[in-house]
């Protein structure tokens, strides 16, 4: 009896090995791929503070040192202050409220350089902006405080 027992286990065993060299593998690559966007942030954009003094009454001009990072090797398309370009520059007023308002001009050259990155350890590119009062325009003004939020706007 035990045989023909141990035989169809044999026959099930030689069975079950031919079966799964029936089954053939099957192998695919899967293709992984990234695309790093073209993008740029301003890092610093420090207030520009003027000092008048009435009793003076030159041209006042002042510095901003703005900074950004672009992608690795991208350039900034688009730069603008107040919506203005480097090649037409910014006008606008200090608002002092009741105490009226002071004309000032912005200027600054059209940053070019391609980035170095967004991490931590890539070195940030400045533009200079220098703005500029004209003198005649606050020797006559009240005491107090004048002031304008002007946008600063960089794209890839």
């Amino acid at each position: 009896m035990k045989s023909p027992k141990i035989a169809r286990i044999a026959a099930v065993a030689l069975a079950a090995a031919f079966a799964s060299a029936a089954f053939a593998a099957d192998t695919q690559n899967l293709v992984v791929t990234a695309n790093v966007q073209s993008t740029c942030k301003l890092t610093a954009v420090p207030a520009m503070t003027f000092t008048l003094d009435p009793t003076v009454g030159t041209d006042q001009t002042q510095t901003s040192a703005v900074q950004y990072k672009c992608t690795k090797n991208t350039a900034p398309s688009t730069f603008t202050v107040g919506g203005a370009s480097a090649a037409a520059g910014y006008s606008n007023t200090l608002s002092g409220g009741a105490l009226g308002s002071i004309p000032f001009t912005l200027a600054w050259t059209a940053p070019s350089s391609a980035g170095n990155g967004l991490g931590s350890s890539a070195a940030a590119i400045t533009v200079t902006l220098t703005g500029t009062i004209v003198g005649t325009d606050y020797v006559n003004m009240a005491a107090g405080a004048y002031t304008q939020s002007v946008p600063v706007v960089i794209a890839p």
